[in-house]
């Protein structure tokens, strides 16, 4: 049984959180020997402090003045360090019947030591995650054992080019966690760079992406409970999206999918599903996150993908299509996937080419053309024996042996004119526009991960959201709401 150990790492937390005051050294003249106050705020914590009536001269420049690195002393004696650029003061206010200016603003980043002192190192990471039903439950993973009173402690194991990690999730004091936690020594940035990849690749496969502020921990003990320092950083903001890929749990998809057809819960049914819903493996799980490792195009495709979950529709279809082709484009060139051409390449080469240039040979000698155009005539013909783009992004899903239906092909032609400006439908008819870009959508959508999944190995079921959601584009789809890939 692996036992954590979280009172070491939470102790750290706890002075900063709970310190009532801290005594500032350096930064700025007006913060040097300054008594100030940090409170948590979302994704930040913020800083306050007072000026008295005698230091009045400061206020004209306080709100302009770059704060420089400095230090905050806690009551008990802990230092920590903000960064060049961590503190940023927004407000200078009378406070009310007293002659003193309150100063207020911002701190993004706190450390206990300089951020070069965590290289070399073992490396944890917690986020807090405000959903309180998170769980790895459609998952492999493990229990595991902690030094304090917690829940809900579940376990993933993953692995980076050849090096392991724990993905895990826990419940102290009523607050709900994520974290990783390395099991080698490696530098920090390169760790800051891998535990995202893995949370890149949850919030991928689940819809849901928590992020927003993050506590770091480096540590010279694999098992973190001796010699902690720790960084506090704002980073990017939560993707909280609802549309996750594969579930366990078969009724958190057909009891939505019969309301909306306004059809009878059929519970029979729906129980038989347990039986093929099996956990998302482990080593495919590793596989998605090495791979939005490896390939930072694959990456951005993946948060373009949840960016455009929660964005408007004709900006959602566009942000698919992005994502699609990066996804496509990116596997062609791993893989060495060539595009089919429009004839046979040696039958282009020695037929049709020549004859096309004997041609504009002839037209240049008659003064027909000049030499400017027939170079731009003869560089244009190189495309002629091109594919689509259409076809072009076709070619990787024949590679993983998935062929298109007609519909689906349809989509993903009708997808350049996205990326072009312009809509593939009836924009006259607004219920029909809706509808069809809806279902464009979806579909694109779906094929991304398809392909992504099908490029790691993954063999198991996934959410078919362009069958669930027939009711709102009045479609007939003959497929199963959970498809086989």
């Amino acid at each position: 049984m692996i036992t954590k150990h979280f009172e070491p790492s939470f102790t750290l937390i706890g002075d900063l959180l709970f310190s009532s005051s801290f005594t500032a050294k350096g930064g700025a003249v007006f913060l040097n020997e300054r008594n100030i106050s940090l409170a948590k705020a979302d994704k930040q914590f913020r800083i306050s402090f007072n000026l008295v009536f005698d230091e009045r001269k400061f206020v004209n420049d306080v709100l302009d003045t770059p704060i420089e690195e400095y230090t905050i002393t806690t009551d008990s004696g802990r230092d920590f360090i903000l960064p060049l650029k961590s503190t940023l003061l927004t407000s200078v206010r009378d406070i009310n019947d007293e002659p003193d200016f309150e100063v207020s603003g911002t701190v993004t980043q706190i450390s206990t030591k300089p951020i070069k002192d965590f290289d070399t190192k073992y490396h944890r990471v917690f986020i807090p995650v405000p959903d309180k039903h998170f769980s790895f439950f459609d998952f492999q993973h493990f229990t595991f054992n902690a030094d304090t009173n917690s829940k809900n402690k579940q376990l993933i194991k993953v692995a980076i080019k050849e090096m392991n990690f724990h993905l895990f999730t826990f419940k102290i004091d009523d607050k709900i966690y994520w974290a990783i936690d390395s099991l080698q020594v490696l530098e920090f940035r390169k760790f800051q760079e891998m535990a995202f990849s893995i949370f890149n690749a949850y919030g991928f496969i689940k819809g849901d992406l928590h992020l927003n502020e993050a506590y770091y921990f480096a540590s010279d003990s694999p098992d973190f409970n001796s010699n902690l320092e720790m960084f506090f950083s704002s980073i990017r903001d939560s993707l909280l999206t609802g549309y996750g890929m594969i579930t366990r749990n078969p009724y958190s998809i057909f009891v939505p999918f019969f309301k909306g057809q306004g059809k009878p819960l059929d519970k029979a049914f729906i129980d038989d599903w347990y039986k093929k819903l099996n956990q998302f493996d482990e080593n495919v799980f590793s596989k998605i996150a090495d791979t939005f490792y490896e390939f930072d195009s694959l990456t951005r495709a993946a948060l373009i993908i949840l960016e455009a979950n929660t964005q408007p529709l004709e900006l959602k279809a566009a942000s698919y299509c992005v994502a699609f082709e990066a996804v496509c484009h990116t596997i062609k060139k791993h893989f060495g996937i060539d595009s089919p051409t429009v004839i046979d390449t040696a039958v282009f080469n020695t037929d049709v080419k020549p004859q096309f240039l004997s041609l504009l040979d002839q037209l240049e000698k008659d003064s027909k053309i000049d030499a400017k155009q027939k170079d731009i005539l003869s560089r244009k013909l190189n495309n002629w024996n091109q594919p689509t783009n259409a076809d072009s992004l076709v070619a990787p899903f024949r590679k993983y042996g998935y062929e298109l239906n007609k519909d689906e092909f349809k989509c993903v032609d009708n997808r350049n004119q996205f990326l072009h400006g312009s809509l593939p439908i009836n924009e006259r008819n607004e219920d029909e526009a809706f509808r069809e870009l809806y279902h464009i959508s979806l579909t694109i959508h779906k094929l991304i991960y398809i392909l992504l999944f099908k490029m790691v190995g993954y063999d198991g079921y996934i959410i078919n959201y362009p069958r669930m959601h027939t009711h709102i584009t009045s479609r007939t789809i003959d497929e199963d709401l959970l498809i086989k890939i």
